[in-house]
């Protein structure tokens, strides 16, 4: 019983990183998903999901980031995406814990929100209704 229990929670870990979604603009007009990797992002020894919030307020730089390689359609021929390197910096306000904006090009920034936080504290909330 304990085995299935790990085996079903790792195999869960690792569908973690992609996610089907579809988008009105595509080729198929939306009948059919299309595939697309989540945006996750590892700093710190968390992991953080992206948001779409890109105005946030900045602060001081925490450090390296990574959004690790994802591949959204195994046996395709492409490799898909490999690690991205990038900087996390801390948003005003926020403990770096709850969330953090990322940066993989100079001035533009992502917000990220730590996987284990369930309900944006007010201090964020502040941050993503405004944006």
């Amino acid at each position: 019983m304990k085995a299935s229990l790990l085996l079903a929670a790792a195999l869960a870990s690792l569908s973690v990183g992609c996610t089907p979604a579809s988008s009105p603009d595509d080729d198929t007009g939306g009948a059919r998903p299309a595939p697309s990797c989540a945006y996750v992002v590892e700093y710190g020894g968390r992991t953080y999901l992206g948001r779409e919030e890109s105005d946030v307020p900045v602060g001081k730089s925490l450090g390296a980031a990574t959004r690790p390689a994802c591949d959204d359609t195994p046996g395709d021929g492409d490799a898909g995406e490999g690690p991205a390197l990038m900087t996390a910096f801390a948003v005003r306000g926020v403990d770096p814990a709850v969330a953090v904006a990322v940066a993989e090009d100079p001035g533009a920034y992502r917000l990220v929100v730590a996987d284990s936080v369930k309900e944006l504290p007010p201090e964020l909330r502040k941050v993503t209704e405004r944006s």
